[in-house]
């Protein structure tokens, strides 16, 4: 069984599956209460003289408060691809992935794949803490690949979850 969807590589496409990956860790979804949490702190030990532990204060709200410096990075890297701009088609089968574009393509058994995540308006599969794929429901062949896509994500990938 051949599953296909097909997209626009474009910035929007990775910035949408950036935010995708970016939303299954864990502190994010706490980062303005952990950023609050952090300024008071910075707050107390400026007032109290604690210059050491204001600068980690200040480094971690500088973290916490990333994603989009993050985000810059990742549209670098996307300029970079070979997939820059390009027309993909990405399918999923029995043995794994392949992904075509005009210029290239790329192919990954199922055990290159560490985890995947169901998104109300997608499917993202990850291989790496930093390489993924986004599958936007919107960009599969028909309505009846999605569900497919899905149920062989969840019988091949061992950390399957729904989001």
């Amino acid at each position: 069984m051949q599953i296909s969807y097909r997209f626009q590589f474009s910035q929007a496409h990775v910035l949408t599956g950036f935010l995708r990956n970016l939303q299954q860790v864990w502190w994010v979804r706490f980062k303005w209460p952990l950023a609050l949490l952090f300024a008071l702190a910075l707050a107390v030990c400026v007032h109290e003289g604690f210059p050491v532990l204001a600068v980690v204060f200040a480094v971690g709200i500088a973290l916490l408060l990333s994603a989009p410096a993050i985000a810059r990075l990742a549209l670098h890297r996307f300029r970079q691809s070979p997939f820059y701009n390009d027309e993909i088609d990405f399918s999923l089968s029995e043995s794994g992935s392949h992904a075509r574009g005009r210029h290239s393509e790329v192919r990954h058994g199922w055990e290159a794949y560490t985890k995947a995540r169901r998104f109300k308006d997608g499917l993202l599969l990850c291989h790496g803490p930093d390489a993924f794929h986004w599958l936007p429901d919107a960009a599969a062949a028909d309505p009846a690949a999605i569900a497919a896509a899905q149920q062989l994500a969840r019988a091949r990938i061992r950390d399957y979850r729904e989001l």
